[in-house]
């Protein structure tokens, strides 16, 4: 599913989820909110079963794109499986300097106009920073799942989990504003047939920082 890529920074957001259970299979809202009520996007939350068992089959096979359009990376943010293929295209009229120096997955590739690179497999679980050498302000972050089940939240702050088997989850927030990288806010959940269970997580944030001016030379 693809999502708009807009940057949102805001200073507190909160995830509040939903367990609406069905008679076979369970299923969970998450919307992603503010602290005052705007929708937050571009968040990625993962629900694994309690005891770090899979919640789901990890499809290794498909090939992902990111694309280079305008001097920006489409999207913004990408969630990928672990050992998962991607490939960079450049829709522009000029080159690119594709390259990350994250741990999970370091490379520096270069990509002319109106190609598409080489895939490159993202075999470690984590989040990747993809920057461009020639546009310094191009910016964009792959985040590669390893257990569970991950969502991106889309424009409206929502990330809906459908057919899930029933029981006790755990869910995490990634965003690419968080203030703490060493540990993602977490809560557990009941997602089951017997009714609607509802909790809500609040997630800092770090805020836009203001450019600073550059002194006047008289």
């Amino acid at each position: 599913m693809r999502i708009p890529t807009k940057r949102v920074f805001l200073g507190t957001a909160a995830l509040v989820l939903f367990a609406c259970g069905q008679s076979i299979a369970a299923d969970l809202l998450v919307n992603v909110r503010d602290s005052d009520g705007a929708p937050v996007e571009n968040a990625v939350v993962t629900i694994t079963l309690s005891g770090n068992q899979p919640a789901q089959k990890i499809d290794r096979d498909t090939l992902h794109q990111v694309n280079q359009k305008d001097t920006a990376y489409h999207p913004f943010v990408s969630i990928v499986p672990q050992g998962a293929p991607v490939a960079f295209i450049n829709s522009d009229s000029w080159g690119h300097h594709v390259y990350s120096f994250s741990k999970p997955k370091r490379f520096d590739i270069t990509v002319p106009s109106n190609t598409t690179s080489d895939p490159i497999v993202f075999d470690k679980p984590g989040v990747v920073t993809i920057g461009c050498n020639i546009h310094d302000r191009m910016l964009a972050y792959i985040y590669v799942n390893g257990d569970g089940i991950p969502v991106k939240s889309d424009k409206t702050g929502a990330a809906r989990f459908l057919d899930l088997e029933p029981g006790a989850y755990v869910a995490t927030v990634w965003h690419p504003a968080l203030k703490s990288k060493r540990k993602m806010p977490q809560i557990e959940i009941m997602a089951d047939k017997e009714g609607v269970n509802q909790k809500a997580i609040t997630v800092a944030l770090k805020r836009k920082g203001k450019k600073k001016r550059k002194p006047r030379r008289y």
